[in-house]
């Protein structure tokens, strides 16, 4: 009884404290892995959930494992994912064991084609778990995946590839950032606009160099903060759609139409405008 209990516990711990960056860990600390990938060696067993990925996911490793699951799941619930559609994610679809030298030769080859694997995939599923907090104010804040370089990569390899980029919350996340939007119009352009990958981290000071690199070889930081900037309003104006649809006569769904119009999406901004005075109109 006190295993089972003792159990229980740590199994609530690494439910609410395990990120991807204890994945990656673990994940280097196990022997089978020392050649493969988590999702290469299920895949050599024959495992049939293991396949081509057609689903990117762009995540910050700060993120939980769990709550990462939790959106996965709502977005199946809700039709933006297909359950039977195969995800890549960081954590299983790279090699990540480094000790010997071809190891991690091996390990750099994945990591070198994943602007690749963007582009091969249908769309990409930003997790974005504290959507507004984009740069650090102190050591000990919590920023969100923007603040993190290879995600700000990954945006861009998304558009480069023509792919959609979809805005992923956890819910109590989502109602935030509505809240947000209600009481202040330009919240989301003022959270975005410090998106920036020159000052956007890395674990690794080497992959910030090499993506610096490349960053400069397609026009440089301020073209790619344009365009990710751009990406981000227009996955995260799809969220307060959805919302203002779900509700015409709100807050939100007015809060939207400015949204809109701030992005110069006038037409759609004046559709919805006519929209909640009708629905406003036939309340009253």
């Amino acid at each position: 009884a006190a295993e089972s209990a003792g159990g229980g516990r740590l199994f609530e711990v690494v439910s609410k404290y395990m990120n991807g960056y204890d994945g990656l860990a673990w994940a280097r600390n196990q022997h089978k892995y020392a050649n493969h990938s988590i999702c290469g060696l299920e895949k050599a067993r024959g495992n049939p959930n293991v396949g081509p990925a057609t689903v990117f996911i762009s995540w910050g490793l700060v993120s939980t494992l769990v709550s990462l699951l939790e959106a996965l799941e709502r977005c199946v619930a809700d039709g933006r994912l297909d359950p039977e559609a195969f995800i890549w994610v960081c954590d299983s679809s790279i090699r990540q064991h480094e000790r010997l030298p071809a190891q991690k030769a091996a390990k750099m080859r994945d990591v070198g084609r994943l602007g690749e694997m963007v582009e091969q995939c249908s769309y990409t599923l930003l997790f974005n778990d504290v959507w507004d907090r984009t740069v650090k104010r102190s050591e000990t804040d919590t920023v969100s995946c923007l603040s993190r370089i290879w995600c700000v990569y990954e945006v861009f390899s998304t558009v480069r590839a023509g792919n959609e980029l979809v805005m992923m919350f956890p819910e109590a996340e989502r109602r935030r950032f509505l809240e947000a939007l209600v009481e202040d119009g330009s919240a989301a352009q003022d959270a975005l606009a410090l998106v920036d990958v020159e000052t956007a981290e890395s674990f690794d000071p080497a992959d910030k160099e090499r993506i610096m690199g490349e960053v400069e070889e397609v026009g440089g930081a301020a073209k790619v903060n344009e365009v990710v900037i751009a990406a981000l309003h227009d996955a995260l104006v799809k969220v307060a759609i959805q919302a203002a649809e779900d509700d015409v006569a709100s807050g939100v769904a007015l809060r939207t139409a400015l949204y809109l119009r701030d992005l110069g999406r006038l037409g759609e901004a004046r559709a919805l405008c006519e929209r909640v005075a009708a629905a406003l109109g036939m309340a009253e």
